[in-house]
């Protein structure tokens, strides 16, 4: 009896471990798992891809991340530039938030189906198409496209695909038939085959249908989607992303560079200076369209509009430099790196407002300076041709004057030709009543006027 009490008692024992094992693992699970917020950051990816779309998904995963949201990322792409793609596509495979990806409209080919296959949740609408993922290189000159088959550029893009599509559970065969064999899906095939996980009429579709799927971001950290009846903060592109999306349209740059190189070879060849810094400027925005660094060429356009500034400031001319100089600061100025810095604690729109309103105080300061000193130029050099109007004036005739003979006058202390209709001898007082070319026309000055005059001297 007391040996079957004893192996009942451990049963019971290993019964009550077993269940707090259990409840334990189910509150670490419930405890390590976090939850987004109830907001969504909506952007819209369209046109070609280049520094302006990175621009942009940069500063609204900034946001995102500030707020614990979910950012979803409609794209209606034909693709662009492979080096942009793979920043946005790093991005999202690194981020911080979960990221879902929704092709709209028409398609989302080449690099905006490689930023798909990056976020965590890929959705489409019905009749949209992805895939075309073959790199090609563009010729400028001829406006042709060559298609790449090196295995050194492919084998990098094929290794970087098949960790964006096997880390989020998707067909990694489909992913690389995109790139060597130019695959194309449509919405349907894309969900049958495993390569997308949702397909959704429009947003509000979209994250009915997501609400309450977990997602594992890059640290590994579990997270619980929250997008039911979200509230949906539509994010625009900055200034800066709308200035370095336009920069870098072939059509723009292509012109921006023939026009600056242009200019700049006129100025050098007919000596107008004056010219020279509006065909750098242009010919810098082409090189930031050709992919350069933007960061420097900001850098170097500041500093290039500081200078011209300056040199309107010392020695003013006809307020070329000066505007040109303002231009070149606002540019500069807008093409600088302003997000929030990793220190700031606080509303990241606010940050942004600050950094606007800033800006355009100093544009219209440096504005209104210039047009202030061009004004005062302009009115100084029409008092030029006034600087010796004599007429009224008092002299004195140092020979006599009459009717038919010219002697000279002193008249503000210079000598003068002058002739006269009245008899004045020398030493009396004359007043300038016109001019002749050099030849002061005079008359003999009343008394009263020459008190006056004397008066007038003497209080000055």
């Amino acid at each position: 009896m007391s040996y079957r009490l004893q192996l009942r008692d451990l049963t019971s024992l290993l019964v009550l471990v077993f269940i707090a094992l259990l409840m334990a693992s189910t509150i670490v699970n419930s405890i390590g798992q976090s939850e987004t917020s109830n907001e969504i950051v909506l952007i819209r990816i369209d046109g070609m891809i280049g520094p302006g779309k990175s621009c942009y998904v940069d500063d609204a995963l900034k946001l995102a991340e500030s707020r614990n949201a979910v950012l979803v990322v409609e794209l209606n792409t034909p693709g662009g530039y492979l080096e942009d793609g793979f920043h946005i596509a790093e991005a999202f495979y690194r981020a911080n938030v979960p990221v879902v990806g929704f092709v709209v409209d028409r398609w989302a080919l080449s690099a905006g189906t490689l930023i798909l296959l990056s976020t965590h949740i890929a959705a489409m609408q019905p009749g949209t198409t992805i895939g075309s993922m073959q790199p090609v290189e563009y010729n400028p000159s001829t406006g042709t496209y060559q298609p790449i088959n090196e295995s050194k550029i492919l084998n990098p893009i094929l290794a970087k695909i098949e960790v964006y599509a096997g880390s989020r559970g998707r067909n990694v065969t489909a992913a690389k038939d995109f790139v060597l064999k130019n695959l194309n899906l449509k919405a349907d095939e894309a969900l049958k085959y495993h390569v997308i996980e949702v397909v959704a009429t429009d947003v509000g579709d979209l994250l009915n249908k997501i609400d309450g799927w977990n997602v594992t971001l890059y640290n590994g950290e579990p997270v619980k989607l929250n997008t039911r009846g979200a509230t949906i903060i539509n994010y625009g592109p900055s200034l800066r992303c709308i200035l370095l999306d336009s920069l870098s349209d072939p059509l723009v740059n292509g012109l921006l560079m023939s026009l600056g190189f242009m200019i700049l070879l006129f100025s050098i060849i007919s000596g107008h200076y004056y010219s020279l810094p509006i065909g750098l400027l242009l010919l810098l925005l082409g090189l930031v369209g050709s992919g350069f660094n933007v960061n420097i060429v900001a850098l170097f356009i500041l500093f290039v509009g500081a200078l011209l500034f300056a040199i309107e400031l010392v020695t003013p001319g006809f307020g070329v430099l000066g505007i040109t100089g303002i231009i070149m600061l606002a540019i500069g100025f807008i093409l600088l790196p302003l997000g929030v810095p990793g220190w700031f604690v606080g509303n990241p729109e606010e940050y942004y407002q600050m950094i606007l309103i800033t800006g355009i105080s100093l544009g219209l300061f440096l504005g209104g300076l210039t047009a202030f000193i061009l004004y005062k130029v302009i009115k100084a050099k029409r008092k030029r041709t006034q600087l010796w109007v004599l007429e009224g004036k008092i002299g004195r005739a140092l020979d006599p004057l009459g009717p038919g003979r010219q002697g000279f006058v002193i008249v503000e202390g210079e000598y003068w030709m002058a002739e006269s209709e009245d008899e004045i001898k020398p030493d009396e007082y004359v007043v300038v009543v016109g001019r002749k070319g050099r030849l002061l026309i005079v008359r003999k000055a009343t008394s009263e006027e020459i008190a006056e005059s004397k008066r007038s001297a003497g209080s000055s």
